[in-house]
C-alpha cells in the first residue's frame, strides 16, 4: 500500500531567509484570496466568517514560521480554506433554502410596539443585550419603538414610532436641492484626468479656479481638491515650510 510521505527534506537554507520567503509568498497569496473572496464590512461579518478567517489566519502564521513542514501543501489548504467559503456563497447566492440554513434570517424581536419573548429566545437575546443594541442607535426608551429587527449580523435594525421620529425637509414640505457626491479632482498634487471628463473641465480651468481661490502656484501644493455638484471647488493646500530665521 503507498502512502504518501510528506516529510520535509533538510535544506541547506539559512531558516531567517526560508521564513522571510514563506511570508512574502504566503502574504501575496492571502492577498490574493482575500481579494477573489471579495469584500465585506467587518460589522458584516458572520460568527462563522469569523472562524474561517482565524483558520486560514493560523494556517497562514504556521506554514511561514513551521520550517519543518512543506510549504506548498501548505498553501493548497490555505486555497481550499478560500474556496470553501467561496462556494458557500455562491449556494446562497443562488438557492434561498441555503441562504436561510447556513446564514440564517432576520428576527423581529419588537413588532408593533411589543416584545417577542419568543423570538428573543430563540435567539438566546436577552433584555439587556437588547437595550444595549437599541442604545447604540440612540434609544433610550423601548416605547418609543415600533418594530426592531435582530439582523443577522448581530445588529438591531430601528423603526420608531412616528411620533419619534426626526423631522424631515419633506414633513414640512421644504423642497431641498439635488446634492449628490463631490468628485475629487486632485489628490497628493496629482490631477485626475479622467474624472475632469467625468465633469468636463480642463486642467487649464482647475489651476485658475485654484490659483483665484486658493492662490496656489502649482498643483503639488494641493493635498486634495473636490468639485461639489453646486460647482464650489474645495482644496486643501499643502502648509509651506516658513523661511529659517537667522539666529
Amino acid at each position: 500500500m503507498y502512502v504518501l510521505n510528506l516529510k520535509k527534506e533538510s535544506l541547506i537554507i539559512n531558516p531567517y531567509l526560508e521564513i522571510a520567503i514563506r511570508a512574502l509568498t504566503a502574504y501575496l497569496f492571502l492577498l490574493a484570496l482575500a481579494r477573489l473572496m471579495g469584500r465585506e464590512q467587518i460589522s458584516q461579518l458572520t460568527f462563522f466568517d469569523y472562524i474561517v478567517g482565524i483558520t486560514i489566519g493560523s494556517i497562514a502564521g504556521t506554514i511561514t514560521t513551521n520550517i519543518q513542514e512543506l510549504f506548498f501543501p501548505g498553501l493548497f489548504g490555505l486555497f481550499i480554506w478560500a474556496m470553501l467559503p467561496i462556494l458557500t456563497g455562491f449556494a446562497t447566492l443562488k438557492w434561498m433554502p441555503a441562504r436561510k440554513i447556513i446564514e440564517g434570517e432576520p428576527v423581529t424581536v419588537i413588532q408593533n410596539g411589543k416584545l417577542d419573548e419568543e423570538a428573543m429566545g430563540r435567539q438566546r437575546l436577552n433584555y439587556d443585550d437588547l437595550m444595549m443594541l437599541l442604545r447604540e442607535k440612540n434609544v433610550f426608551n423601548i416605547s418609543e419603538v415600533e418594530n426592531a429587527i435582530y439582523e443577522r449580523n448581530g445588529k438591531v435594525t430601528v423603526q420608531l414610532k412616528s411620533q419619534f421620529r426626526p423631522v424631515k425637509p419633506a414633513d414640512l414640505n421644504i423642497s431641498t436641492q439635488f446634492e449628490g457626491l463631490p468628485t475629487t479632482l486632485v489628490e497628493d498634487g496629482v490631477v485626475i484626468q479622467n474624472r475632469l471628463k467625468e465633469v468636463s473641465l480642463s486642467k487649464d480651468w482647475l489651476f485658475k479656479k485654484l490659483q483665484v481661490e486658493y492662490g496656489i502656484n502649482s498643483f503639488d501644493q494641493v493635498s486634495m481638491a473636490q468639485l461639489d455638484t453646486q460647482g464650489n471647488l474645495y482644496a486643501d493646500v499643502i502648509a509651506q515650510n516658513p523661511p529659517n530665521k537667522p539666529g
